[in-house]
């Protein structure tokens, strides 16, 4: 079942994770002690107040992620989606390139917006009215200074691990090595968040609540998680970028589908495994490469591999007579991509036009080479 979106004027859909609800009951138990040793306040008033810090952490997430989304689109980037969860939020943009100093400037808005609302929160304190609302907004400042402070911490996959990453590309001209630095530096934040709580638990075992020895192990597992995948995502982007189409292609006979069976290029008809059956454009051929030894090609139905079964059934006799076609399994039309396409602008033509063979195209406009789907993904995984 997906989240529940909420979508406001100017801003990108904000999905509201069930999970939130879970954040906003551990805070409220979290905080509940301190309301509770105020002077004449109720049970029913320490629930309220409790509530309320739990639920400003969320609204105060969110306006973090909405930081991260203003400057991110101001940056030229799109902005899919914000998203609540229980380890807090993430937005989900896409750019093409965005460089060094917008890259910083889009991590570092959301700690600004904590920033902001804690000292504005430490301000509106001062005029409070009761002892109450006083430490209810105490605690929205306290945390969302807390909020600023952790996520500047350099390491993936904080904000700040992603400005200092940003810094270090450019400086390193190696983004890869860039977020190896920055993703371990997270683990060992990771490590230190786990080992915090458990410390002080151990020291002062009257003093350290469970559910917060419990949020620290959650929390860094998930940071452990997130730099790992921030190193993933690294090893990704690098494959991305070495793709180019001229040195992915195979260079396969390509047959017209009137042709007569009898101009099949030598050895297609009797090579053990070189006809191809249906889907073996997206399987691996004789060559290993996930394409055939044969491409058969109509104007009406594009692309096409022999069909073994058809064309064994076919007397030898009545083959000059029989076309190419007519013992063909058709895949579609082809996609077409020029030689010397590569990186980014490869992956984005091959996921643009959806095809499971694609022709490759030299200066001149002519059939050069093939690449399948199925090349590409290889590609992309290893490593």
């Amino acid at each position: 079942m997906p989240a529940p979106s909420l979508r406001l004027p100017g801003l990108p859909p904000i999905r509201i994770s069930g999970a939130t609800l879970v954040m906003v009951a551990v805070i409220t138990l979290l905080v509940a002690p301190g309301f509770r040793i105020i002077p004449g306040m109720t049970s029913a008033g320490v629930l309220v107040l409790s509530l309320a810090v739990g639920v400003s952490l969320v609204v105060s997430v969110a306006l973090h992620e909405i930081g991260h989304a203003i400057v991110a689109r101001a940056s030229g980037a799109h902005v899919d989606h914000i998203a609540l969860t229980l380890w807090g939020g993430h937005t989900t943009y896409r750019a093409r390139r965005v460089g060094a100093l917008p890259s910083v400037l889009i991590s570092l808005a959301g700690p600004a917006v904590n920033l902001v609302i804690a000292v504005a929160a430490a301000l509106a304190e001062r005029a409070a009215p009761g002892a109450g609302s006083s430490h209810l907004l105490t605690m929205i400042s306290s945390l969302n200074w807390a909020l600023a402070v952790f996520n500047v911490l350099p390491g993936l996959p904080m904000d700040g691990g992603r400005a200092l990453e940003s810094l270090l590309g450019a400086l390193l001209r190696s983004p890869r090595t860039a977020t190896r630095i920055t993703a371990w530096i997270g683990r060992v934040i990771a490590i230190v968040v786990v080992a915090g709580p458990l410390l002080a638990a151990l020291r002062f075992p009257g003093s350290t609540s469970v559910i917060l020895v419990l949020w620290g192990v959650m929390i860094g597992m998930m940071l452990w998680r997130g730099a790992g995948d921030a190193l993933r995502e690294a090893g990704l982007r690098e494959r991305v970028l070495a793709l180019r189409a001229g040195d992915l292609m195979v260079r396969i006979p390509l047959v017209r589908a009137d042709a007569p069976l009898t101009t099949l290029p030598s050895g297609t008809e009797d090579a053990p495994g070189s006809q191809c059956t249906p889907g073996a454009a997206d399987t691996a051929g004789p060559d290993g490469r996930g394409v055939p030894r044969l491409l058969v090609l109509d104007p009406s139905h594009g692309v096409g591999v022999l069909d073994e079964e058809a064309l064994a059934s076919v007397p030898g006799t009545q083959r000059p007579a029989v076309p190419v076609g007519a013992v063909t399994t058709w895949l579609g039309a082809p996609g077409r991509l020029a030689e010397d396409l590569a990186g980014e602008d490869l992956v984005e033509a091959v996921q643009t036009q959806r095809r499971a063979v694609h022709l490759v195209t030299g200066e001149g406009g002519e059939i050069v080479g093939v690449v399948t789907t199925a090349m590409i993904d290889r590609a992309l995984q290893q490593g």
